[in-house]
């Protein structure tokens, strides 16, 4: 299983280890990560729109990504996967903590204000540090304004009906 924590610094638990920084052969290759476990499956175009480099660029740093995740497996057994010129993180492989954040605030939104409240703590404590806090790029910046106003989205009094 893959941990893969988005709030804070982007990190990776795996069998013992714990990648972060340049652990993951350079900032690119931990964007694309990155863009992988908050979007979802992504085409090669969409990831090389996103990051300003060309299709060619995306796919060496998704073997860097791949062999810095699981040194010496093949392409077909990696936790990325690729389909068609598609590229997702495998579910039954990834735990991340931006995914249960966001499951915390459907959970919350279907309760009444007293019932909801567990749920929003857990997902303050989750969202106590930025999303992607240690990244410039202007899609982390967005990225981290959408999670913010979520939170203060989902904590706000709702009107009583």
């Amino acid at each position: 299983m893959f941990d893969i924590q988005l709030f804070g610094p982007i990190e990776v638990r795996t069998r013992g280890i714990v990648l972060s920084g340049e652990d993951f052969g350079g900032a690119r290759p931990r964007h694309l990560l990155a863009l992988l476990a908050l979007r979802g499956g992504r085409s090669l175009v969409e990831l090389a729109d996103t990051l300003s480099v060309a299709p060619a660029t995306v796919k060496s740093d998704l073997a860097v990504l791949r062999d810095r995740l699981e040194p010496g497996v093949r392409d077909r057994e990696s936790v990325i996967t690729g389909r068609r010129g598609t590229f997702r993180l495998d579910p039954d492989r990834v735990h991340v903590d931006a995914a249960t954040f966001d499951q915390l605030l459907t959970v919350a939104s279907g309760r009444s204000a007293d019932r909801a409240t567990r749920p929003l703590a857990a997902a303050e404590v989750l969202a106590s540090r930025p999303l992607l806090e240690d990244e410039d790029a202007p899609w982390a910046a967005e990225a981290r304004a959408e999670y913010r106003a979520k939170l203060i989205m989902a904590s706000a009094p709702q009107p009583i009906r």
